[in-house]
């Protein structure tokens, strides 16, 4: 278990670095008033994350899970963690409980929202 965590810990590292470095880089090539640069990260984090996990899943890497968790928890998960979320989300979806997904879309998305503005205005307040 701690060897797991130091890898996905790792990995982390290495993600939020590159999330950090490409949020930066895009913001340097184009200026416009939306997030674009943390957009395109979860995009490419989300599609990352769509693209190894079928091979995780056929290839029991000997039965040694450091790869998977390195790239998935740890990379894409210090990535974005869009990344866990979208790919939780298309599971509900290729079980078939459409309804699940668009419950766990939903509540996901608006609950981040209203966690954000409760804990950005508690913030205000409590470091004035």
């Amino acid at each position: 278990m701690i060897r797991a965590a130091l890898i996905v810990g790792l990995g982390s590292f290495v993600g939020g670095s590159l999330r950090y470095l490409s949020v930066v880089w895009i913001n340097r090539k184009v200026e416009v008033d939306f997030p674009l640069a943390i957009l395109l990260v979860n995009i490419v984090g989300s599609f990352t994350i769509g693209f190894v996990t079928p091979g995780f899943e056929r290839f029991s890497w000997g039965g040694d899970a450091t790869l998977p968790l390195l790239l998935s928890a740890g990379m894409m998960g210090g990535f974005t963690t869009f990344s866990a979320f979208s790919l939780q989300t298309l599971k509900l979806m290729q079980m078939g409980s459409w309804g699940l997904a668009a419950i766990n879309a939903i509540v996901s998305v608006l609950c981040c929202i209203i966690s954000v503005f409760i804990g950005f205005k508690l913030g205000q307040t409590l470091f004035r």
